[in-house]
């Protein structure tokens, strides 16, 4: 791939600095496979000497394509569940684009790098502040077939079996629910414990409207157990409470 100076020059200090990085423009992505954006976004993670785990990831995604990776009711916050699907799908049982782990990093295997060129190509460079690292050179991808769903709508039947299968539901059907189950609830409800908490609660109340409509007694019985558990995980902080 070729690449000018300034970008194979460029390296970022720490994850935070992702949060200078500008949306592309919509009509460059809006066409193109969730997880084809997400090798774009790993691409550009090791180009610019950072880690590609999926904290990091999940944040580049949003900042770069956020129409197609913010959370449905709060646009404004990265979906991590987006994310891990795609990440998912690039894996060597599906389309082989991405080899490795979180926690290992992933990396761009040879048919991923094919694909890099080509959405380089169509989608162009990330712009980092005030500075373009290039341009597109070809047109965006163009949708052959109308839409027929929006790309944030959920797929309920495939979120209550995704939450069926995780660790945590694991371990509440053989205990109860305990402080340390809090990593696996995270992970379960494709958040993090920085995100706020009304983001969270919209998180949980979506999952219990898609366990509703998949008639998964199972799964609102873990939602309501998780809600009374963990109920700072959904609650506003009061600020000021206790001041004379």
């Amino acid at each position: 791939m070729e690449h000018s100076k300034t970008t194979k020059a460029l390296k970022l200090s720490s994850e935070r600095e992702l949060l200078t990085v500008q949306p592309i423009p919509a009509a460059r992505y809006e066409n193109e496979q969730l997880a084809a954006l997400t090798v774009y976004s790993i691409y550009w993670l090791r180009q610019w000497g950072l880690r590609p785990g999926v904290e990091a990831i999940t944040v580049l995604n949003h900042r770069l394509f956020p129409t197609r990776f913010g959370m449905h009711s709060f646009p404004e916050f990265p979906d991590a569940n987006r994310t891990m699907r795609s990440l998912l799908q690039c894996g060597p049982k599906y389309r082989g684009w991405l080899s490795g782990s979180n926690r290992r990093g992933y990396a761009i295997t040879p048919t991923g790098q094919v694909l890099m060129e080509e959405l380089l190509r169509r989608i162009g460079f990330p712009q980092i502040g005030n500075v373009s690292l290039g341009r597109a050179t070809e047109a965006p991808r163009q949708r052959l077939t109308k839409r027929t769903e929006r790309s944030s709508d959920l797929d309920f039947k495939s979120e209550v079996a995704r939450l069926r299968a995780s660790r945590l539901f694991e371990r509440w059907t053989s205990s109860p629910l305990q402080d340390r189950d809090l990593i696996h609830v995270y992970s379960a409800l494709g958040v993090f414990d920085h995100t706020p908490q009304v983001a969270k609660r919209q998180k949980l109340n979506d999952l219990k409207d898609a366990a509703k409509k998949a008639g998964d007694k199972d799964v609102e019985k873990l939602l309501e157990n998780i809600e009374m558990v963990f109920p700072g995980l959904f609650r506003e902080q009061q600020r000021g409470r206790n001041r004379h």
